[in-house]
């Protein structure tokens, strides 16, 4: 009789999983900072008179905040394995996306890191979905 190795119980993460739920709360950390650093009122953001979405640093620093809580609990559902997690984790992949593309006339490179990294993430959890 041969054993069959370690018995795991409870729901088992794929690689893909875990790739995207590191991703999305590495998205969200990166998200506070930038709301931590926004509502500081830090000089590191270009703010000109000519720009389309002309809103205040710090309100797009508490944008950023809120973002960062829903990005980071979609990111510990993820982890977890629960379905609602993936989907969830879509959506504020998605809304992290439009809100980085808002933002990417005060902190350009930074904006297009967050949207690369959401792109990997929503990926990931549309591939980690249809699998399942």
């Amino acid at each position: 009789m041969t054993s069959p190795g370690p018995v795991r119980t409870g729901p088992a993460l794929s690689d893909m999983t875990i790739f995207a739920g590191v991703l999305i709360l590495i998205t969200g950390v990166l998200h506070l900072l930038t709301a931590i650093a926004a509502i500081a009122g830090r000089d590191i953001f270009v703010v000109t008179e000519d720009q389309v979405f002309l809103i205040d640093v710090s309100a797009w620093g508490w944008i950023h905040l809120v973002i960062a809580a829903l990005i980071l609990i979609a990111g510990f559902g993820v982890v977890t394995g629960k379905t609602w997690g993936y989907l969830a984790g879509i959506v504020m992949a998605s809304l992290s996306i439009l809100d980085n593309f808002l933002f990417a006339p005060i902190y350009p490179f930074w904006a297009l890191v967050i949207i690369a990294i959401d792109v990997l993430v929503i990926w990931a959890l549309a591939r980690q979905l249809s699998v399942q």
